[in-house]
């Protein structure tokens, strides 16, 4: 069995000097400082400051999300940006190892970089080893297992891995661990397969992010009281019945059986129609622990197929069988505020992340848009149900992906600013080739109006490892000023449309403002 240590105990080679893979020490607490009992963390899987904005200037409200300006009780959000690196996997000789290496083929491990220095004199730089010499991608880069591990437990590790080391022989403490401990409630709630890395690392230890019945039969053996997300072995992407039946997300066939009887599985009440998940979201009948699973296969919209034309960002039909994201995380809170100790709730758009890697930016910007809803409806809840005084809410992002950047950055050599259609070719030659394309200059994304889709370009299929953007509202939000550096060439683009000023922090200082939370 794996070793739980602590995280600030493995010391891993950095890959610069004076770099350091840990979490930032804490700092004694102020005993006049607000103790949030509630801490709600919202992670929209695969967008950065760019991709952010699209969708903002799409709903016209580039600056004016309801977590992004005062709230009505005089509470102000803080903003900053966020880095986000892992730990890459190095051979004996020191030569980096591909995404899916084996911990066997590894002899250590070297921590990416961000560094403003340098981000801003290539336009590559992002995404430097995707090309060639190096040609290994996420080496530049981590993915949402790492940078979930990150976030849940403040500790560094390589891609595909669950809150464990690099080598996979250690297990980190999350911070819902933590807090299940203190004998706060705790839950995790997606818009894709609920065992699917961002919300697996809230619970979950394992050496690989595919390991998802393994994650799931973990999730539900914990004492976590809600687990929500899609991943429905009878449905498809578009809510009709499934042509082949898939357990691996919901533990394996014995497993979404037992959780079916009337007994239940460990406790917990299963659900998956759109009304009884509307049932919790109004607070009808809540059960003390709950595993809602919607009926759609890998994501509640994002790859649902032949519903009809709509007034939508794709011009197709929603499913009309399965809850939003908002609807999911009012009845998350609903059931984990009866535990007057307060909670810990890890809240993911997952699917951004899926149309920024298919270069989709219409269903990009509707993910988001389902995403922005849901924060709308959570602190709409805290204002109604709490108050900024005893309740913590962090937004942000594991990564970016897309590389998305505004219409003229880079000049193609063949093909325009955007695919002229969704064929392979199409969206392979309007991505940046540092080989063959003509880099400009940064630009952001383009407002065209309320409506209309933004002016962009997609630079990549994956990762890269700019910043993301993240917002905190109410008790202990302050306490991310303690651990910030500033990039001024980020702030002189998005600083005025978000009253930033530059300042950013790592992501393990996520897991550090939490933890302090906790610590009432």
């Amino acid at each position: 069995m794996a070793t739980l240590i602590p995280r600030l105990m493995i010391v891993v080679t950095a890959l610069l000097a004076g770099s350091c893979v840990n979490a930032p020490v804490d700092p004694p607490r102020s005993a006049a400082e607000p103790e949030p009992r509630n801490i709600i963390l919202m992670v929209s899987d695969g967008i950065g400051f760019n991709g952010w904005l699209a969708a903002d200037y799409y709903q016209g409200r580039a600056g004016s999300q309801s977590y992004q300006t005062t709230r009505p009780d005089g509470t102000r959000p803080v903003v900053y940006g966020l880095t986000h690196t892992a730990l890459n996997l190095v051979d004996r000789e020191g030569a980096l190892l591909g995404r899916d290496a084996e911990p066997s083929d590894a002899s250590g491990a070297v921590e990416q970089s961000y560094d403003p220095s340098t981000r801003w004199t290539r336009f590559e730089n992002a995404m430097t080893n995707d090309f060639a010499p190096v040609s290994k991608i996420y080496t530049s880069y981590t993915d949402s297992a790492a940078a979930g591990t990150a976030l849940m437990s403040g500790r560094k590790t390589s891609n595909g891995r669950i809150n464990m080391d690099w080598s996979g022989e250690h297990s980190f403490e999350t911070i819902a661990e933590m807090a299940m401990d203190l004998e706060l409630s705790a839950g995790a709630v997606a818009s894709v397969m609920v065992s699917h890395a961002t919300p697996a690392a809230v619970i979950a230890h394992n050496v690989s992010r595919n390991n998802y019945a393994e994650i799931f039969n973990e999730m539900v053996a914990s004492d976590l009281d809600v687990i929500m997300g899609a991943g429905h072995p009878h449905y498809d992407n578009s809510g009709d019945e499934a042509d082949e039946t898939d357990y691996q997300f919901v533990g394996g066939e014995e497993t979404y059986t037992a959780m079916r009887e009337a007994s239940g599985l460990n406790g917990f009440e299963y659900i998956d129609t759109k009304k009884a998940f509307n049932a919790l979201a109004a607070g009808e009948s809540l059960p003390a622990r709950i595993v809602g699973i919607a009926r759609a296969g890998a994501t509640l919209q994002a790859a649902r197929e032949g519903l009809g034309r709509a007034d939508t960002p794709s011009g197709m039909a929603f499913n009309d069988h399965v809850p939003d994201l908002a609807t999911m995380s009012r009845g998350a809170l609903n059931v984990l505020h009866q535990d007057e100790d307060g909670f810990f709730v890890m809240i993911e758009g997952g699917a951004v992340d899926w149309m920024g890697h298919a270069n989709n930016m219409p269903r990009y910007i509707e993910e988001q848009i389902d995403f922005n809803l849901a924060i709308d409806a959570v602190i709409a809840w805290v204002e109604e149900n709490s108050s900024w005084d005893e309740t913590l809410l962090i937004i942000t992002s594991d990564h970016e992906c897309g590389g998305i950047w505004g219409e003229g950055t880079w000049t193609n050599s063949e093909g325009g600013p955007v695919a002229v259609d969704r064929s392979i070719e199409a969206l392979a030659a309007a991505r940046f080739d540092p080989a063959e394309d003509v880099f400009n200059e940064f630009l952001v994304v383009q407002d065209r109006g309320a409506g209309n889709i933004p002016g962009y370009q997609f630079s990549s299929p994956n990762h890269t490892n700019d910043l993301v953007p993240l917002w905190a509202i109410g008790a202990g939000s302050d306490r991310f000023a303690e651990f910030t550096r500033t990039d001024s060439q980020a702030r002189a683009l998005w600083g005025d449309i978000y009253d930033w000023n530059g300042d950013y922090v790592d992501n393990t200082a996520v897991f550090v403002v939490m933890e302090a939370a906790l610590r009432r």
